[in-house]
């Protein structure tokens, strides 16, 4: 379990490596919080109690894309839990359907986009 976890964080951390810096116009999903920044962010099938831990696409050219139009075809929902400092978390349910979110920034300023 907290392998799995530890093995996300380190891919998620990853994945945003080379990600362009995130447009003014794409906001990211995490609530801005007042003298935090988010440091990591999580992506869920569902409640994240449920582990069900999503990985970027791995192709070359979706490495910081989460396809999740699926997720929603089949009536479930995506949840991004945003990580500020290493004590703070806040969950964020995607009820409404969504084809795909970016992850920008990388794992100094980790922002996702979703549409």
């Amino acid at each position: 379990m907290l392998a799995s976890a530890a093995a996300f964080v380190l891919a998620t951390a990853c994945a945003g490596a080379d990600a362009p810096a995130r447009s003014a116009a794409a906001a990211s999903v995490c609530p801005i919080r007042a003298g935090a920044s988010v440091s990591q962010i999580d992506v869920f099938d569902g409640e994240p109690a449920d582990q069900a831990f999503l990985a970027p696409d791995d192709d070359g050219k979706g490495q910081n894309t989460y396809t999740v139009k699926a997720i929603y075809a089949q009536g479930r929902y995506v949840t991004v839990r945003c990580h500020y400092g290493s004590t703070v978390v806040e969950d964020v349910k995607l009820p409404k359907s969504v084809t795909r979110c970016l992850f920008s920034g990388g794992a100094a300023h980790p922002a996702l986009s979703c549409k």
